[in-house]
């Protein structure tokens, strides 16, 4: 019986850190009706890439992220000494915006698939 529980324990740590790589965990359903977001660039999350690698836009602008993926996804960027941002987990569908005040060249991942290709984000 211990050697039972103790196989079922080791399972389960070996099983728990891809928990977030399986597809979709279902989706959460509430009554609220969220606005639409307003966009000035959006890049799509398909196969494991985005699409577009790399865009350009004006400081004050807004880039809209959409996880087409059927797996959860955390992007993270950054520009070189300077800003960060950071996503929630977004599963398929999920979308995730972030408006870019400052100019410079911003780097970002997918933080939960670092061997992913990253992207860039050029404001100026």
């Amino acid at each position: 019986m211990k050697n039972l529980v103790l196989i079922s324990m080791i399972l389960v740590l070996l099983v728990l850190p891809f928990s977030g790589c399986v597809g979709e965990q279902g989706s959460q359903s509430d009554d609220t009706v969220s606005e639409p977001i307003e966009a000035d660039a959006i890049v799509y999350i398909d196969s494991y890439e985005f699409h577009p690698y790399s865009t350009t836009i004006a400081p004050g602008d807004t880039v809209l992220w959409i996880n087409n993926d059927s797996v959860a996804f955390i992007i993270k960027g950054n520009i070189v000494g300077g800003d960060s941002f950071q996503s929630p987990t977004l599963r398929k569908g999920d979308t995730f915006a972030y408006t870019f005040e400052k100019p410079g060249s911003y780097k970002y991942e997918i933080v939960t698939h670092p061997w992913t290709k990253g992207g860039f984000i050029v404001v100026e």
